[in-house]
């Protein structure tokens, strides 16, 4: 699979808005509200997923949205399902690198980081590689 840097630019840019909403999640509910970080980290990867999936939808592969509401369904349930793993490994990374030390911040930064790359092929191939097929 080849990295169309076009895209992968917009995919940045989308990512780069979800990565404020979470940023900003985080911020408010552990400072503000003082939930725990792990909660807050949760609660904003979710957030910053919906975020990102409207986004992707919209403009990084715009070409390929779905036509009809059952196609966004499937296409929304597959992103769902692709995040998943990622939102797992964001959470762990996370959980870890606040173990050792950092504020949540900075180690929420870092494990967004080393997830960006396998986010975006899994976004383009088992997501948006297709956008209609039989429910």
């Amino acid at each position: 699979m080849r990295l169309n840097v076009r895209r992968w630019g917009v995919f940045n840019l989308v990512g780069l808005g979800g990565f404020v909403v979470q940023i900003a999640t985080i911020t408010l509910l552990t400072r503000a509200w003082g939930v725990s970080s792990i909660v807050a980290t949760a609660c904003g990867l979710e957030l910053a997923a919906l975020q990102n999936f409207v986004g992707h939808s919209q403009w990084t592969w715009r070409e390929r949205r779905a036509t009809s509401c059952r196609g966004w369904l499937r296409q929304y349930w597959r992103y769902q399902v692709a995040k998943t793993a990622s939102l797992a490994a964001n959470l762990a990374i996370t959980a870890l690198l606040i173990y050792t030390g950092l504020a949540p911040e900075i180690a929420n930064t870092a494990a967004v980081l080393l997830c960006a790359l396998p986010n975006y092929f899994i976004s383009e191939r088992d997501v948006f590689g297709y956008t209609s097929g039989p429910c």
